[in-house]
């Protein structure tokens, strides 16, 4: 039985997975918030800042954002106070409305609870981030443990980052599951030794599905079983 196989069978997370690695934005949470933030909402009040058209801004503002894309600095608030002189500590307070779970995350949470599974969440979000979306959703009561990336200094798409994580659980990671909705990273868990792995194929409610090339994927937990 090949992995996609044996992922699809109604035993699977019951008798070959012993913990449940969890990204948080896109996968537990819905992506639209953070697209509409860092897409629309930071250019626009870039744009008020320094009363340029919203054009300009998001060319200057996206300009930024690709400088550091995938490293530690694209996910760290205070990079980005220091960068863009806004206050994203403040700022995300005004879309938090926007902050939902993704279609059946509660359910999948809840049925990993009921299975006895640990419950990880490895997430490259800010503190400040990480706070905010769980006042909204009570989404750390959930879970077990939540590790970021900030936390230990290096970004999921670092491999220092896994080994750190696999000291920290004081697991091998071999009988874990890892679900993420960007390819570029469950690439490298691959590598890191993570038992098996699953892609997000819909983080963002508001956009279409993605396609990825070297995993299976889903769009509701709920495939799993």
């Amino acid at each position: 039985m090949t992995q996609s196989e044996l992922m699809r069978s109604s035993m699977f997370l019951e008798k070959d997975i012993d913990i449940v690695l969890l990204d948080m934005d896109g996968t537990l949470l819905d992506l639209h918030y953070d697209s509409h933030f860092w897409l629309d909402y930071v250019p626009q009040q870039y744009a008020l800042l320094h009363d340029q058209s919203i054009q300009q801004a998001k060319s200057h503002v996206y300009a930024q954002y690709k400088k550091v894309s995938g490293t530690l600095s694209w996910y760290c608030y205070d990079y980005w106070v220091k960068t863009l002189g806004l206050d994203i500590h403040a700022l995300q307070h005004k879309n938090k409305h926007k902050i939902q779970w993704r279609e059946d995350t509660l359910w999948f949470l809840k049925k990993l609870r009921e299975l006895n599974k640990k419950i990880v969440i490895l997430t490259n979000a800010h503190p400040s981030g990480i706070a905010l979306k769980d006042q909204q959703t009570q989404l750390l009561s959930y879970v077990d443990l939540t590790i970021s990336s900030h936390q230990i200094g290096v970004e999921k798409e670092g491999e220092s980052f896994w080994q750190a994580v696999k000291d920290q659980l004081d697991n091998d990671l071999s009988r874990a599951i890892f679900i993420d909705d960007s390819e570029k990273i469950l690439t490298v868990a691959q590598s890191a030794g993570v038992g098996y792995l699953v892609g997000v194929n819909k983080p963002d409610s508001e956009k279409p599905a993605q396609l990825m090339q070297g995993f299976s994927t889903i769009c509701c937990f709920s495939e799993l079983f």
